[in-house]
């Protein structure tokens, strides 16, 4: 039994419109404009749960320029994304993507459905620019024209596998 319900069945809104809104409006302090406290000691139940045909959280950062500080945490055929906003400011961009076991169980960087029909696989896409700098105190794994590589903290490029 619900204890507090919101309905609307307006007619068209704007994108940007929204059935409930949130507002900390004092910008002296860094507070929580919702906050969700569970008392139940047993798990199972979910803090937030989302229905919907395409569910997603998007997280913007107010105080930047657009694009920069938009993401999304979305849900789509079976996939669980974090998507990044393009360049252009049009639309979100897989950076990785989670599939439920039952579907492959499949992790994507920066690709969401080239999986070579396997299952329980990680696929990483071509890097758009290899790395051209050495990094400190660790190392970079990426993917070049197919090839597995990484670049140590020396400098030195090591092909895991060909492509």
């Amino acid at each position: 039994m619900t204890t507090v319900s919101i309905t609307s069945n307006d007619a068209v809104q704007q994108s940007a419109s929204a059935v409930l809104e949130v507002v900390a409006t004092n910008p002296d302090f860094n507070q929580p404009a919702l906050r969700i406290r569970q008392a139940g000691t047993r798990g199972g139940a979910a803090s937030i749960r989302i229905d919907d045909p395409n569910p997603d959280i998007e997280f913007v950062e107010s105080d930047q320029i657009a694009p920069a500080g938009k993401y999304e945490i979305a849900v789509q055929a079976d996939k669980l994304q974090l998507n990044g906003r393009n360049a252009g400011n049009t639309a979100f961009e897989t950076m990785v993507v989670f599939q439920r076991l039952a579907a492959g169980g499949n992790v994507g960087i920066r690709t969401a459905t080239q999986f070579g029909g396997g299952q329980g696989v990680v696929a990483i896409a071509n890097a758009t620019l290899a790395p051209g700098a050495n990094p400190t105190g660790g190392g970079i794994l990426y993917v070049e024209d197919g090839a597995l590589k990484y670049r140590g903290s020396n400098g030195t490029v090591t092909v895991i596998a060909p492509a």
